[in-house]
């Protein structure tokens, strides 16, 4: 409540950056748990500044409260686009990560094609005893981390 007061004061003499208005929703999401005000606040700093790489970092941490991957990558990316060295979107950019593209673009992730061919490539890049746990394991191991299941059962165990 007082981060409101404080920007509708200030508001009032019409001396305040967009680079506050960012930080204040920052905040708002962060602190107060006020985060579709905090996002409008900061959809707002990018309106009156829109050259300013920092609003684009606040506005993607703002969309990572509000658990929305695509929104934060769409802000980190049009930042990138003003500053592409600019060390806070980067940071954040690390932060998120990023998934590659599935083997087979036009089949979803869950396809069993894409599954089995990221699995391939995946073992390929990283070594075939990469996923195994210790070397004395034996050969069920393999199953259970590349299916994410249980141990195979067998007719004898």
């Amino acid at each position: 409540m007082q981060l409101t007061r404080l920007a509708q004061q200030e508001e009032r003499h019409g001396k305040l950056p967009g680079l506050f208005y960012s930080y204040l929703g920052q905040a708002m999401a962060r602190c107060e748990g006020r985060r579709r005000e905090g996002l409008d606040l900061c959809l707002h700093a990018i309106d009156v500044e829109p050259f300013q790489p920092e609003n684009y970092v606040n506005l993607a941490e703002v969309y990572l409260i509000l658990r929305n991957k695509r929104g934060a990558l769409r802000a980190l990316a049009r930042g990138l686009r003003i500053d592409p060295s600019h060390r806070g979107l980067l940071k954040v950019g690390r932060s998120i990560g990023s998934r590659r593209q599935p083997p087979i673009p036009f089949l979803g992730r869950s396809n069993p094609f894409n599954r089995y061919l990221g699995l391939l490539n995946s073992k390929l890049r990283y070594g075939w005893h990469s996923w195994r746990h210790s070397e004395d394991d034996d050969d069920d191991d393999f199953w259970e981390t590349a299916h994410g299941r249980g141990r195979r059962r067998t007719l004898s165990s």
